[in-house]
């Protein structure tokens, strides 16, 4: 089946939102009726969450059942089908602040930079909450719930209490050129000039649809990033003094470096191939190719994620904010009639790690969310019946988290081990089996469009792209 596509402007470089693929609010048959037996369950087994809003004063007395439903779990993935409902915001950033303070975890991985949240996390309390957050995530983020996240992190970190802050991405978010300048200028003014334009070309090729200039600029890159990991081996000890309370800078520095070189290798040119065809209005090989880029980014997210995960916080537990189609166990299992099946980098996770995880899809009943270009996302309501989203609007609560890791197959837990539809940002169907993608769901009844700050220092260019993905 060809995917239908329009083109459109973005202020992001790594979602891919097609507006016009089915119409919202489009009528689908359901697949299955709803046994009763399925409510009746939920009622009696579901954990009702009864605030989506932290406070200071927070007893998290909803949240307890964690305890129990996380135990012998390091690593802890938080998904979302959208990236623009607030409420996913507020509710995440409530469920941080509880797994750091009760039961222990402390870093936050980000579907963001590697380079920038790290350098982000080094210089959190000397940095306005807003500006780290625009510094280092991607600006689906930038809103006044998340911000309420950062302003935590920096008050924890002063107390000697730190929630770190680490990303997993291999997409830059642009602010790493200043940040590397700043650095490596105290002590060569001319290898901080370098790293900046160094940094730049890489930003900008992000939007290279040039594939000769790319193939010309490619070996020189990488010739210059090996230059700059030489300058920082050779001066890593004036280096790490500018940062004495991050022990971990040179060698994330390098590790950055280092992926650097790997993505110009293996990623970054599908990307420009597909830039190439998007000008030339080939829908066919821009799909194609950006299939293959989004294949080698969560590869990237895998490897980053393993890498923080077993070699720089060997003994740390670990919160993953990231989409559903990311961290789920089996996407190449879903099917999506409105983007490819690739696999991303749940399904790509070393065995031990993916024993350590538990992994959180979040989706929602009725509302208004945003796409990424935040333009309004209806939530498709009422639901067909036998979908995912009106079984658990049936459960008798509003808000619940469903736990579905340790669950038999029964009369009243069958909808979980079956096929069913469920839907991407609230709006296009595709078609699951939730044990088979998740450990667990959080369900929201209604959400709202984020409360957006302003994104007028994102370093990010604006491209144009067919296809949606997170």
């Amino acid at each position: 089946m060809k995917k239908r596509f329009s083109s459109i402007a973005w202020m992001i470089i790594f979602c891919l939102l097609t507006l016009s693929l089915v119409p919202i609010g489009e009528e689908v048959s359901a697949e299955n009726e709803e046994n009763p037996k399925w409510s009746q369950w939920l009622q009696k087994n579901a954990f009702p969450i009864k605030k989506l809003d932290s406070t200071s004063k927070d007893a998290y007395e909803d949240l307890g059942f964690l305890k129990k439903v996380l135990k012998g779990k390091r690593i802890v993935l938080l998904g979302e089908s959208s990236h623009g409902a607030a409420e996913f915001n507020s509710t995440k950033v409530r469920l941080i602040k509880y797994l750091h303070e009760k039961l222990g975890y402390k870093v936050l991985a980000f579907e963001s930079g590697l380079a920038e949240t790290n350098a982000s996390d080094a210089q959190m309390t000397t940095t306005a909450p807003i500006k780290m957050m625009q510094d280092s995530l991607y600006p689906v983020w930038y809103t006044q719930e998340v911000s309420h996240l950062f302003e935590y992190m920096k008050k924890e970190k002063k107390e000697r209490t730190p929630l770190s802050l680490a990303g997993i991405d291999m997409q830059p978010t642009g602010s790493y050129a200043a940040f590397l300048k700043n650095w490596f200028q105290t002590i060569d003014s001319s290898i901080g000039d370098k790293a900046h334009l160094l940094e730049q070309k890489y930003l900008g090729l992000l939007t290279l649809s040039n594939t000769d200039t790319f193939n010309r600029e490619q070996t020189k890159m990488i010739q210059e990033y090996k230059e700059l990991s030489q300058f920082v081996q050779k001066n890593k000890k004036e280096l790490a003094k500018a940062y004495p309370n991050s022990p971990h800078m040179i060698r994330v520095t390098q590790y950055v470096l280092q992926d650097r070189i790997y993505s110009m290798e293996h990623g970054m040119k599908f990307l420009v191939w597909s830039n190439k065809y998007v000008k030339e209005n080939n829908a066919e090989l821009a799909n194609k190719y950006f299939d293959q880029f989004s294949e080698a980014r969560d590869e990237a997210m895998a490897k980053h994620l393993t890498w923080l995960t077993e070699k720089l916080y060997p003994k740390q537990k670990i919160i993953v904010w990231a989409h559903n189609l990311h961290i789920r166990k089996a996407n190449t299992k879903a099917e999506n009639p409105y983007r490819s099946s690739v696999v991303t980098f749940g399904q790509l996770l070393p065995k031990k790690i993916k024993d350590q995880s538990y992994v959180i899809g979040l989706y929602m009943n009725r509302g208004v969310s945003a796409f990424n270009n935040r333009q309004p996302a209806p939530v498709r309501f009422p639901h067909p019946k036998g979908t995912m989203e009106s079984i658990l609007g049936n459960s008798g609560y509003k808000n619940i988290f469903v736990d579905m890791k340790n669950q038999q197959k029964k009369e009243g837990t069958s909808w979980m081990f079956t096929k069913r539809a469920a839907l991407d940002w609230g709006t296009w169907e595709e078609q699951i089996i939730p044990t088979e993608q998740f450990d667990g769901i959080l369900f929201i009844d209604k959400v709202h469009m984020p409360k957006y700050v302003s994104n007028t220092i994102s370093h990010i260019p604006e491209r144009k792209l067919y296809k949606r993905i997170p």
